[in-house]
């Protein structure tokens, strides 16, 4: 298979999947992401056929700072004028009651924004849940995570949205339901939610 193609199927998807978890896709979008997920399967045939068989994992943080985790840098650095790259990492007051998590099928990611589509939150949804792949808040931060983490939404305006469409999760199926719940006691606790999308795990390859 050609590499080129393999390379943009590893760049595209998880763009594509970002973006439709918090917005609709263009029917160009859809139609090229229906093609690279068909190459991702001829690739790796024992994954699921399921186009969206996938999982989101919905992360909620607070009480949290950034601080400046880079290694002091080595006589060999210095002395070769390599760059030393600035390094970031979250810490947190208490992580056992600061941090919680959601896994949810990606399918119910889709319902959701459906919903908040239906409910009048369409511009709104996008900026109330931040989206990454491969986003672990205890990774090494680059500037750019830094940076990512810090333009979090305020908690409060997020929950103070889902408080206004309360018929929401009342015409959503059980576990959508749930998921808008959790999400809206996080909120209302003053923590700030990011979904990380990994289309596979590592057992699935």
């Amino acid at each position: 298979m050609n590499q080129e193609v393999l390379r943009k199927s590893a760049v595209r998807i998880p763009d594509l999947r970002k973006k439709e978890l918090l917005s609709k896709l263009t029917s160009a979008e859809q139609q090229e992401l229906d093609r690279l997920r068909k190459i991702e399967l001829e690739r790796y045939p024992n994954r699921s056929t399921e186009q969206y068989a996938d999982k989101v994992r919905l992360m909620a943080i607070r009480n949290f700072t950034v601080v400046d985790a880079t290694a002091k840098e080595s006589f060999f650095k210095k002395m070769f004028k390599q760059e030393n790259p600035k390094e970031y990492r979250l810490h947190f007051t208490n992580e056992e009651d600061d941090v919680a998590e959601y896994m949810l099928p990606y399918t119910v990611g889709l319902d959701i924004r459906q919903w908040m589509d239906d409910a009048g939150l369409a511009l709104d949804w996008p900026k109330m849940l931040p989206v990454d792949d491969g986003m672990c808040y205890t990774d090494p931060l680059e500037d750019d995570d830094k940076q990512w983490f810090e333009n979090f939404p305020d908690p409060s305006w997020c929950a103070a949205k889902l408080h206004d469409v309360k018929s929401v999760d009342e015409n959503a199926g059980q576990e959508a339901a749930q998921v808008i719940d959790w999400m809206r006691t996080h909120w209302g606790n003053g923590y700030q939610i990011y979904a990380d999308i990994d289309p596979w795990e590592e057992d699935d390859l």
